[in-house]
């Protein structure tokens, strides 16, 4: 508890008796006391506390009181005369010393009554004066008492001119209004006294020539025997924050993904239109959702989470079944949202739909991988595919189209064509578990990665060939495939020059077909 010191000087024949007196009395909890006897009294300072007790009224009225607030005066005295100082009281010269002291120590818990009053005077006009927000304390019957800086400001009129003025005086209400303004003022006052607890409401207040959005606060005020004498409220204007809540609503809604606002542990609090139509979940029903675990019984991540911690949010790739069973794929991202301090105060989850993306992506990378007439896989591809898996055993069979340029002059374009479908075809058919590619023309190779029968591969490409005979002799076509292949014990340095191995040696298979050609 914040306390004072008082000074007491004592000017009287019986000065020593009074101190003596004086000291023996009980104090107060916020009150100390000095005492001294004095011919003269001191210099003092302006904010000291100061007690003078004399038997003379000429050194009282010698007293500069008016220099001195703090300063107070006793006058021992039976019948004084009436000009003594208004800052001082009058006690019997004669008198007990028992009623002596108790007089005393009924001065002393006023003093300190007094001292108390204004500590807590300056400790609320200080406190509600600091605040941004109307601060307003009124009687029981409407009329106001005190108000802040703030309510100051607001209806343009100074404390004095508010005090014990009605609503409509104040917010200056026209005649017009017939004091409606004021009944719901008052019945919004009675509310509270009935209830004897804070209420909170919203109002509609005219502050100039425009109307604001006020969040109300109040609550009743006791006497000291527990009866509801008045209320005290505050007035928060919100108008500007509903403004900028209804400029975030405008902004959440032209975006053109499902948006989700969530608080610090993940707990719905919005969502735009589109979310609703995309997830069918209503504004309604949004906040009644855990939303970590719909996130988990709705998606199934297709991507590692990828994490940026330098600008606080993730990423990551999500996939959903759809009513009529199609996957739809959405870009996750979930934003933190930091307030002053740098502490999360809720997230932004934004769900982007990249299925059409992705499906163009896989056109493009088909397009740039893939050949266009067999859709084997090109020569870029396979080229890529040796290097990526180089260090692992490799196996490339290399196959030519015999005598294909014959085919396209003979029986056109179309029926070349056909010719390589099939064999292309007829490959994949012959090498399952390997990669093959169209490298141009009328050449393919196939790929094996790891440990393969190699001496099952003449076999196999025997075989191959005979299909391709049997199948191009069913469609009236003189066409047989070459192949040859070569291998890697995973220390290819070399991609072409491997692959040029494979493809002399089916060189070689063709010349020896041109020397001993089919009967």
């Amino acid at each position: 508890m914040l306390s004072t010191k008082l000074f007491v000087y004592i000017h009287a024949k019986n000065g020593d008796a009074l101190k003596a007196l004086f000291d023996g009395c009980p104090l107060p909890e916020n009150v100390s006391m000095q005492i001294s006897t004095t011919e003269t009294l001191p210099e003092c300072e302006k904010e000291q506390d100061t007690l003078v007790v004399t038997d003379q009224l000429s050194f009282l009225n010698a007293v500069p009181f008016s220099r001195y607030p703090l300063l107070q005066g006793i006058l021992l005295a039976d019948n004084p005369d009436s000009t003594f100082p208004e800052a001082c009281e009058v006690w019997p010269q004669m008198e007990s010393d028992a009623l002596r002291l108790r007089r005393f120590r009924t001065w002393l818990r006023h003093f300190s009554d007094h001292f108390n009053s204004w500590l807590y005077q300056n400790f609320l006009m200080s406190t509600i004066d600091m605040l941004p927000d109307m601060i307003w304390y009124k009687s029981a019957d409407g009329l106001h008492w005190i108000v802040n800086h703030a309510f100051e400001n607001v209806v343009h009129k100074t404390r004095a001119q508010v005090r014990g003025q009605t609503h409509n005086y104040i917010w200056d209400v026209p005649p017009e209004d017939g004091g409606k303004s004021e009944f719901h003022c008052l019945e919004s006052e009675r509310e509270v006294m009935e209830k004897k607890r804070l209420c909170i409401m919203d109002e509609h207040v005219k502050m100039g020539e425009e109307m604001r959005h006020v969040l109300t606060y109040k609550a009743p005020l006791f006497n000291r025997i527990g009866e509801v004498m008045g209320t005290v409220g505050m007035g928060h204007d919100v108008t500007d924050l509903n403004n900028a809540s209804l400029e975030i609503k405008m902004l959440l809604e032209n975006l053109p993904f499902p948006i989700l606002l969530c608080d610090n542990h993940f707990h719905p609090l919005q969502i735009n239109t589109r979310f609703e139509n995309e997830f069918g979940i209503t504004r309604d029903s949004i906040t009644e959702i855990d939303y970590l675990q719909w996130k988990t019984e709705t998606f199934k991540p297709t991507t590692e989470l990828r994490i940026n911690n330098s600008h606080h949010y993730s990423v990551q790739e999500m996939s959903m079944t759809q009513d009529d069973g199609d996957q739809a794929l959405f870009m996750l991202t979930e934003q933190q949202i930091l307030d002053y301090f740098g502490n999360i105060s809720g997230y932004y989850c934004m769900f982007r739909d990249v299925t059409i993306e992705r499906e163009y992506e896989q056109m493009i990378l088909e397009f740039a991988n893939t050949d266009a007439l067999t859709k084997l896989y090109n020569r870029r591809y396979f080229y890529e595919y040796l290097a990526q898996n180089r260090g692992n055993h490799i196996t490339v069979v290399f196959m030519d189209i015999d005598n294909f340029k014959s085919i396209n002059d003979t029986l056109g374009h179309l029926a070349g064509d056909t010719a390589l479908c099939t064999t292309a075809e007829t490959i994949v058919n012959a090498f399952p578990e390997g990669l093959t590619a169209r490298l141009g023309g009328d050449e393919f190779a196939t790929a094996f990665i790891g440990s393969i029968d190699t001496k099952a591969i003449d076999e196999r490409c025997q075989k191959l060939t005979r299909d391709i005979e049997d199948k191009f002799r069913h469609m009236k076509l003189d066409i047989s495939l070459s192949c040859g292949w070569a291998e890697d014990d995973g220390t290819l340095a070399d991609i072409d020059a491997f692959v040029n191995q494979s493809d002399e040696k089916m060189y070689r298979v063709k010349m020896t077909k041109v020397r001993h050609p089919r009967k």
